[in-house]
């Protein structure tokens, strides 16, 4: 089956201004072919959804292959023998099958913890901790988040042994990140450090195993007020938002025996879908990492936090979003 998703006509009009260049066949910069996107869900593998984003006919055309929550579901893609959820084995096992050289994984789950939690040294308390990550943040971590200081004067500017640099700076420029270890966030980064370390031999951070996050990407390709319509309760509304931003993500991009419709009345399917666009748009465009944040207009504080960050991200993790100034760039 291959399908279109059609336009809804009560869509906002002015998110097309916003998405940028939605999906092609366009050459790869970096050389993948296939593009897995995994939403974690839970801790336990319950609602954990994958999707798989593959170019077909000599590269020439991108299909959306697979997006389910279990295997075996009509309209998710290929049937098989099972229906079992992804928990772990069943995870690990899909990954084995389908990453090799040409594959790209993005998952939203954090893929490294934030700096305390993988310290030995004796802790001094974070005003005198002499890492230069928690240094960095330390620095950094008032001035940008001095546009919400207001609202809770009591709370710590940092807390290292839950947040990471990259959180601190998404948040600055409104990306709605959740941090690696807040609330409710224990058994998912406890989830993906298992994954992380069980998938070493084939899978690489930055290389071919990025994180991600479904609503970054999507406030950068839509706007914040679209896309919290689009995480509201499971309701027409919220179907409707969904299926708009896939129409306008996914335009030539063919649905092969997987049915659109499922794909949007499931949140956990659509985030998963989601990361493997944001992997193809990722490996497409290039991104770069923490200078993505930046325009020539980007407040000096921020600007300021990029450059002296350098190359630490590389270790400390990173959550990729598009480029600033629009959706995908070419």
């Amino acid at each position: 089956m291959r399908a279109h998703l059609p336009l809804s006509s009560e869509a906002p009009l002015d998110t097309a201004r916003r998405s940028g260049s939605p999906l092609d066949a366009a050459a790869s910069s970096r050389g993948f072919q296939r593009f897995i996107g995994i939403g974690l869900g839970g801790g336990r593998g319950k609602t954990t959804a994958i999707a798989r984003l593959e170019r077909i006919d000599d590269g020439s055309r991108l299909a959306v292959a697979e997006a389910r929550v279990r295997c075996g579901v009509r309209g998710g893609g290929e049937l098989s023998d099972t229906r079992s959820p992804f928990r772990d084995q069943v995870l690990l096992d899909y990954l084995d099958e389908w990453v090799d050289e040409r594959t790209v994984v993005a998952i939203d789950a954090p893929l490294t913890l934030p700096p305390c939690l993988s310290c030995t040294l004796a802790c001094p308390g974070v005003p005198r901790c002499s890492v230069p990550i928690v240094q960095w943040m330390r620095h950094h971590a008032p001035r940008l988040r001095s546009q919400t200081a207001g609202r809770d004067r009591g709370k710590p500017s940092v807390t290292p042994y839950t947040q990471r640099a990259t959180e601190l700076l998404l948040e600055h420029v409104t990306l709605s990140p959740r941090e690696a270890l807040g609330q409710g966030m224990g058994p998912l980064a406890a989830r993906a450090s298992f994954l992380r370390r069980a998938t070493a031999a084939r899978l690489r951070l930055h290389e071919n195993f990025i994180e991600i996050h479904p609503r970054a990407t999507l406030i950068r390709c839509f706007g914040a007020a679209t896309e919290r319509k689009s995480r509201r309760a499971d309701n027409e509304t919220s179907w409707e938002v969904r299926k708009m931003m896939l129409a306008r993500l996914a335009v030539g991009v063919h649905f092969e025996k997987v049915w659109p419709e499922l794909v949007v009345r499931n949140v956990h399917v659509f985030d998963a879908v989601i990361g493997a666009m944001s992997a193809y748009l990722w490996d497409r465009d290039g991104w770069q990492g923490p200078s993505d944040l930046l325009t020539s207009t980007s407040a000096p504080q921020l600007k300021l936090a990029v450059e002296t960050l350098g190359d630490a991200w590389l270790e400390a993790g990173w959550i990729w979003t598009p480029p600033a100034g629009g959706g995908a760039r070419r």
